[in-house]
This record gives structure tokens, sequence and C-alpha cells, in this order.
């Protein structure tokens, strides 16, 4: 007998929870508990994934069966401690930083080792900062929010998490908002990646996710001043999205947008002010170091730098993306003033960022992946599905009984890296359409969007398409 959508929903719902709350459980335990916690996740999640992908039945999904999970999922992680990570101790100590002296880019955590008047509860946080001795390199945006959460409960993460939670809630109505059915959001929340890195690790890259996203929907609604102004949002946590910034300051028309150029300079000014004065060149010299430095979990870097060494391979890459963004810029606003109403190329400039980039965390790809989601973008969600390879270095040092000292991938786990990127490449060669997705026509495209401006029918409608690249 059939299962109902009611008992598949229940019965798929039911396990996502109970996986979770294992993680939850194992993210007490020691590093191998953790590890398996996590391939667990990937696991039953990539399934249930499967499932949902291939069962029609879930089209009937409704907002109720969403976010009832979503809520159920956020609440199973607040006590869950961040699995493989300890990025969260920076984003605790920058809170009370933030909160108390209202410098965050002043010092680095290092500055503090000695000092006798910070907390005993702020010391332990110290104490677990990776990379003490560079300052940080989260923008304005991202303190007030950690200083808002210490001022919640002076370092404990949970605070962070339901902001995050909220944050995942509101990334699923603006999807709904672009026309993406409740199935397909449901696939977003289950991803491995995004709940591992946003409800139980506290990674705010979802934040950045959101905010691109909400500038995308704003600029196609032809609001170009709320657009550039949400993506002024996204530069102030984390500097690099302003990689995507300028696509915002242009018209529907393919012309330069006084207006967008002016509310993102405002909305850039009034992020930075509070802390403008306070800043000492910390934060630069931690870009620096992080631009010139590190490494980690690099795809295309690591073919680069095979054959021309680290730092030759730094600036070709660079170059080569330089060239990547002039060119997809150039092509974009061609169309643009064919009258084809194209969206930014905001995923294929960030996806050839990390793709290029010597340090590509997983939890990079929640930047793109709710954009990969508003138009399907087979590329970026088999690349994203599969970074969590980069979590290999941990098995290394689980088999060799000792606590993580490199951060070096292991080559087989980049080899499936790059393996996942050349098929993904191959299938949009291909272009076909993963199952349950339907590529919209130009008319069918226009009947789903009139509701939301009148702008978009009539002659302002002319060669409308749907797409980012």
């Amino acid at each position: 007998m059939s299962m109902s959508l009611a008992q598949r929903w229940l019965l798929l719902t039911l396990l996502t929870t109970l996986t979770a709350a294992g993680c939850a459980y194992a993210s007490h335990g020691g590093m191998a508990r953790q590890l398996a916690a996590v391939i667990a996740l990937t696991l039953i999640l990539g399934g249930l994934l499967a499932w949902l992908a291939l069962d029609k039945t879930f089209d009937g999904l409704r907002a109720r069966h969403a976010l009832t999970t979503a809520i159920a999922l956020g609440v199973i992680a607040l006590p869950a401690l961040p699995l493989l990570e300890d990025d969260h101790f920076r984003y605790l100590w920058d809170g009370y930083i933030t909160a108390t002296t209202g410098k965050p880019f002043a010092y680095a955590p290092s500055h503090y080792f000695d000092n006798a008047a910070v907390p005993a509860a702020m010391r332990e946080v110290l104490s677990g900062i990776n990379n003490p001795d560079v300052p940080t390199i989260y923008g304005p945006a991202l303190q007030a929010l950690f200083a808002l959460c210490y001022w919640v409960a002076p370092g404990d993460l949970w605070p962070f998490k339901v902001l995050l939670l909220g944050t995942q809630i509101a990334l699923m109505l603006l999807l709904r908002a672009g026309g993406v059915s409740w199935r397909w959001l449901m696939l977003l929340l289950l991803h491995p990646l995004i709940y591992k890195e946003s409800a139980i690790t506290a990674h705010p890259d979802v934040l950045i996710g959101a905010a691109l996203l909400a500038a995308v929907l704003a600029w196609q609604r032809g609001h170009e001043g709320w657009a550039a102004s949400l993506a002024c949002v996204a530069v102030a946590m984390k500097f690099s999205a302003l990689a995507v910034l300028p696509f915002f300051c242009i018209t529907r028309g393919g012309r330069w947008s006084a207006r967008g150029s002016m509310a993102g300079a405002i909305t850039l000014a009034a992020l930075y002010a509070p802390t403008l004065f306070t800043m000492s060149g910390a934060e630069g010299r931690a870009l620096a170091v992080f631009g010139e430095q590190w490494a980690f979990n690099p795809l295309l870097f690591k073919l680069a730098a095979a054959a021309l060494g680290d730092a030759t391979a730094r600036w070709a890459v660079a170059a080569v993306f330089v060239l990547a963004w002039l060119a997809l810029a150039a092509r974009w606003l061609s169309r643009l003033r064919q009258g084809a109403l194209v969206l930014p190329p905001v995923v294929a400039v960030l996806v050839t960022m990390l793709l290029l980039s010597p340090v590509v965390n997983p939890w990079y790809w929640l930047w793109v992946l709710p954009l990969a989601t508003l138009r399907f973008s087979a590329l970026t969600w088999i690349v994203a599905s599969v970074s969590l390879l980069a979590y290999a270095h941990v098995g290394t040092q689980v088999l060799a009984g000792s606590s993580i000292v490199t951060y070096a991938v292991p080559l087989w786990a980049t080899a499936l890296q790059l393996l996942a990127l050349f098929i993904a490449v191959a299938r949009m060669r291909r272009s076909a359409a993963p199952p349950g997705w339907k590529r919209r026509t130009k008319e069918s495209y226009l009947k789903s969007i009139s509701y939301i401006h009148p702008r978009y029918l009539g002659e302002n409608a002319k060669g409308c398409t749907p797409c980012f690249d």
C-alpha cells in the first residue's frame, strides 16, 4: 500500500530529526565521534535528498511542511557543539570585544592573552581561537550581529544559531516569492552542507547568501537602490562579496544606475561609520595574510600551484578571475542591451572565484546555493555537495590517533571533488535538467511573475529570460 503525502513527509521528517539528534549528541564527543557524525549526516541526508528529488508525490508539499521541518531541525541543533570546527570561538570573542569596546578591528586576540580584565568565561573562549595572532576578517555587519548575540547570552552560541535559523526561514520565503516550489525548498533545507555548516556549526555565510539573494530579487523587480544596498550588506559581512557588487549598480536596460550607486555608497558608509575611526589597518593585514599565505582544499588552484609554484599560481589565478569577471560582465551587459532581462551573473562569478581560490572552505558554498536554487545550477549543487570531502583531513588525523595538526586535504579527496566538477561541466553541456525541474519558457515565465510587477508585461518584457549566465 502506497503512502500518502502526509505519511511520506512524517517519515522524512522523523528520519531527518533522528539523524540531527544523533549528530547533536555526537558533537559533545571526541574528534572521531564527530567525524562519524558528519559522515552519517552526509550519507543519510543525501539519501533523503534523492528520495525527495525522485518521488513526485512531494510536489504536494506546502509551507506548513517545510517550515515545521525547518524549525524542528533548528531547535535540535541549538544544544549541538560545532562539528570539527572552532571558528565559533572567534564569533564569540568578536561579539565580546565589539560589545564592550566597540573596536573589533583594533587588535588581534593574542593582544588580550595577559589582560586580567577579561572575564573567566571569555578567557576560555579566547583560548579556543585559531590563529590568534591574525585580526578578525569579519566585517562590521557581522560584528554588530556578534555583539547583539553577546548581549543576549555572553559566551553562548545559541543566540547566533537562532539568528541563523531565522535567516534560513527568511531564505525559504524569499525563494518561494521567486517561484521556487516547496519541494525544492525542502531539498535546500535538508542539504547536508547547509545543515552541518549553518544550523550545527553556525558559520555565518548563510547570511551572505540571504543578502545576495534578496539583492538579486530586488534587482529583478527594478529596485536598483535596494539591490545595491543589500549587496553592500553582504560586502560588510565578508569583503569577498565586493566581486559582485558592481552588477547591482546597473539598470535592467544595461545602463549605470546613479540611484543604485548612491544607495550602495550610503549603505557602506552607514555600516562602516561606527568602526571607521577605530580601524588600525589590522583588518587589512588579516586579509593580506589570508590572500598571500593560507591554503585549504584548493581545487583548480592546486593544479596551478603544481605547475607554477604557490606564489606565481596565486597571481595567475587572480588574473584568470579578473578576465573571467570581465567576460561574464560584458556578456551580461550585451544581453541586457539587446532587451533580454537576464539576472546578474552572481552565481557564475562566485563559483569561478571559489574554484580558483587557494582557500575553499565548505561553508563558502552557502553564498551561492540559495541563488543556485532560484535558478537551478547543476554545477553549483554538485560541487557544493561534495565539498564536505574537505573534512577528509580530519580522518587522516583520527587514523593517526592525534589532534588536527595539518589542514592538508588528501589527494584522493581533491581528486573526487575535481571529478564532480568535470561531471557537472559535462552535464551543463548536455543542458539536461534535474528530475522534477521545468525550464520555463518565456511565456510561462512572464505568466508566473506577472503578479510581482506590471512592468514585466508588455514591451518591457521583451526577451525576458530567467538566467544568471
